[in-house]
């Protein structure tokens, strides 16, 4: 089930030109999965996307970022 926030983020990655949302299951999460964007400079992406609570893991050469 998508929330609200997920929704938004789905939107504003969209918008942004990123992509693609894929759904993630992060650290602690135990399963649960959210929508996730693959980047190389999360810092400069979180700025755009202008959300606050956005989470990242190191995936090697590239980073994610997902809404927990």
């Amino acid at each position: 089930m998508v929330n609200k926030r997920e929704q938004e983020f789905e939107r504003k990655v969209k918008k942004l030109g990123y992509g693609p949302v894929r759904m993630y299951s992060g650290r602690g999460m135990f399963g649960r999965e959210c929508p996730g964007v693959t980047v190389e400079n999360p810092q400069d992406f979180i700025a755009e996307m202008g959300m606050k609570g956005l989470k990242i893991d190191n995936m090697g050469l590239r980073y994610i970022v997902y809404t927990g």
